[in-house]
């Protein structure tokens, strides 16, 4: 074979694992990570849960108040962060931060 033709065919198995490993990481939420979001941006508001907290806003639901509602999915609580109802307002989240988030509030739910 002649050398340029292995050269190239090397250059091009080393581009095509370079590319494998080059490929988005996806992961399952994280709703430790959640939870500090949640601390850190929603508990003016909401009662977050874990216990640190002691107050918030009598007439904004708590986060297992959330989890609990009928139907509730990860899906509609990431909905309703994104396209938020008044008086809540718009929290710029990456997609991976409202998947934590969610998974977070989820956790809250009541065993059934």
């Amino acid at each position: 074979m002649d050398l340029r033709i292995v050269a190239t065919i090397g250059m091009a198995l080393l581009f095509g694992v370079g590319l494998a490993f080059a490929a988005p990481v996806t992961s399952l939420p994280d709703p430790a990570h959640g939870k500090d979001l949640a601390g850190s941006l929603c508990s003016n508001c909401h009662l977050v849960g874990g216990g640190e907290q002691e107050h918030a806003n009598a007439d904004i639901p708590s986060f297992r108040e959330i989890a609990n509602q009928e139907a509730q999915t990860e899906g509609t609580i990431m909905a309703h962060i994104v396209l938020p109802k008044h008086p809540m307002p718009t929290i710029p989240l990456t997609k991976s931060e409202l998947a934590d988030l969610a998974a977070y509030i989820m956790s809250l739910r009541n065993p059934e």
